[in-house]
């Protein structure tokens, strides 16, 4: 599996999302790759922090990281990447290595431009192979309803939309700046039982054979 966190909107959670998706995979016993593709290298810099990594992390920001991922996912049970906003040769270089590329989407709408280009340049890159695309709630305020406006933006792309949500919560903030996933630093918080259900429900749609993300 090849899973692609991108919207071309900075701010919505891709890093977080990337750190605790690869932690959750290897924890499941299978070896993983985590590739940062952000030129503001995020994802290096929490790498950095750490004292020890249980898996790789790799920084691959340039047009041509298409084919180095796909060489050396082979190694590997799973790829993750974090991928980069407003640079589209960036994106599309992401996009096409993936297998599945989730979008994280903002509850207020703020980013429903930069989501509507990001599922353009994957609808554009499914000419090329076979690619998938999910939304995910992604920074959603606590104990408040996902608006309307929101779902409805989602269903008008005919892109699905993950059941699980993620919230804004600090033990995501607190965990990335000290070099941790939540699973690391607080693993019976509220942030990893949503981030494990998000994962969950990923892998739910890679059984299924991703019928109901196919482009």
């Amino acid at each position: 599996m090849i899973l692609c966190f991108l919207n071309q909107k900075g701010g919505v959670g891709k890093s977080t999302l990337a750190t605790n998706a690869a932690d959750y995979l290897q924890r499941l016993g299978r070896s993983v790759l985590l590739v940062d593709a952000d030129p503001q290298a995020t994802t290096t810099r929490w790498a950095e922090l750490r004292e020890e990594m249980n898996f790789p992390v790799i920084h691959l920001a340039r047009p041509n990281m298409t084919k180095e991922i796909l060489d050396l996912g082979n190694n590997y049970d799973d790829v993750v990447i974090d991928g980069p906003p407003r640079a589209e040769a960036l994106s599309r270089a992401a996009i096409i290595a993936a297998d599945l590329v989730v979008i994280p989407i903002e509850p207020s709408g703020a980013s429903d431009w930069a989501c509507k280009v990001t599922v353009e340049q994957v609808q554009e890159a499914a000419v090329l192979k076979e690619i998938h695309m999910v939304f995910v709630i992604s920074r959603a305020i606590a104990r408040t309803i996902i608006s309307r406006s929101i779902r409805d933006y989602v269903a008008e792309t005919g892109v699905p939309l993950l059941r699980a949500v993620i919230t804004n919560r600090v033990v995501f903030a607190e965990a990335l700046t000290m070099g941790k996933t939540v699973y690391e630093w607080d693993p019976s918080s509220a942030g990893a039982r949503e981030m494990s259900n998000v994962m969950e429900e990923i892998g739910d749609w890679y059984e299924k054979g991703l019928d109901k993300t196919k482009i």
